[in-house]
């Protein structure tokens, strides 16, 4: 049994203390948001202890929950590492490369579990594509996608600051960008193209994306806040099949010129809402082992996360080389931003 608590309870964060609650290998402790409304309406729906400052309570849990914005989070999380608490946090690690390699560090140093919530990776169908990729069955990466538009009006909230969310690229699209990381493998260059169109926005909403991979092929990325109508797509193409999946929600999968077309799944979904909930249910659409599952067996066994922290950091690198290079208007190596080298070991 992990005792955990949650910190910051958001649209997302309230989402997942309900999740952790019904988790029979889980016992929530308390949970804490600053607005102690908030924080007493989650803890009596589920039935724990609230706060409005988690230090009060850290010494009860073996791990946190952190749900706080990418711009409010560096303090929490250095402090919970310092006592020793594993640690899962919101997407994307932070807003800029210091406080991300300074989480890092105190994680590091207290030898903890540090995740991030890159849920896709972990979500049907796109861990059923690139564990089908990963397996040969496609040959060689020629190039993967995604298409991701949610009509979304930001205005008027901390995601339409870009010192703070860091727009629709490092916000929305570092989903996209941590998936197809996850397919290709390390960057070589990045080719981006951010706008922002709606009257008095003060970030990026939507953009336009390819990533170059080190082992070769590309990716190619869109992404919109603003787009006004919804769409889906992603797929890969490989040098001996494919497998794409539209807004119909089929997966659909060709091997060789002769074969015929497999229709894998239907009403499957690619779409995820402004509160990061893919079609009706991603519990349910989940293969193999969930989100959750997999932060408290990597507790459990010592295991460095899918989802690792070093693996946000590379995505926070990619995006700022695409917002990089949008401003500079010519591709980008992400390199020129800072690499370190990977943790071997691996769930």
């Amino acid at each position: 049994m992990t005792k955990i608590g949650l910190i910051g309870l958001g649209g997302m964060g309230s989402g997942h203390a309900k999740t952790l609650a019904g988790m029979p290998s889980v016992k929530v402790m308390w949970v804490c948001d600053l607005i102690r409304k908030k924080a007493r309406a989650i803890g009596t729906e589920i039935g724990v202890k609230h706060c409005v400052d988690y230090r009060k309570w850290l010494d009860e849990v073996d791990a946190v929950w952190i749900s706080t914005e990418p711009f409010n989070r560096v303090d929490i999380v250095t402090t919970c590492a310092k006592a020793g608490k594993h640690i899962w946090t919101e997407k994307p690690i932070a807003r800029n490369l210091q406080d991300a390699d300074k989480m890092i560090a105190a994680a590091r140093k207290a030898k903890v579990v540090y995740m991030l919530g890159y849920c896709l990776r972990y979500w049907n169908p796109y861990r059923l594509i690139r564990d089908t990729f990963v397996s040969g069955e496609l040959g060689d990466l020629v190039t993967c996608w995604t298409r991701r538009f949610m009509p979304c009006d930001m205005r008027g909230t901390w995601y339409e600051q870009d010192r703070k969310s860091g727009g629709v690229v490092l916000d929305f699209g570092s989903h996209d960008i941590d998936w197809l990381r996850w397919i290709g493998g390390d960057v070589k260059m990045v080719l981006g193209k951010t706008f922002r169109i709606r009257p008095n926005v003060k970030a990026d909403e939507h953009a336009n994306m390819m990533m170059i991979f080190k082992k070769g092929g590309n990716a190619i990325i869109d992404v919109s806040w603003s787009s006004y109508l919804s769409e889906s797509s992603i797929g890969v193409i490989g040098t001996k099949g494919s497998m794409i999946v539209g807004a119909d929600g089929k997966i659909r999968k060709k091997i060789g010129e002769k074969s015929k077309e497999q229709i894998i799944e239907s009403g499957a979904s690619v779409t995820i809402d402004p509160k990061g909930n893919l079609g009706k249910d991603p519990h349910a659409s989940a293969q193999g082992e969930n989100m959750y599952e997999h932060f408290f067996r990597c507790i459990r066994e010592g295991l460095v996360p899918i989802t690792s922290a070093e693996e946000g950091r590379k995505t926070l690198i990619t995006c700022m080389a695409v917002k990089e290079s949008g401003r500079r208007g010519k591709p980008v190596e992400p390199a020129e931003f800072g690499s370190r080298k990977k943790t071997k070991k691996r769930a």
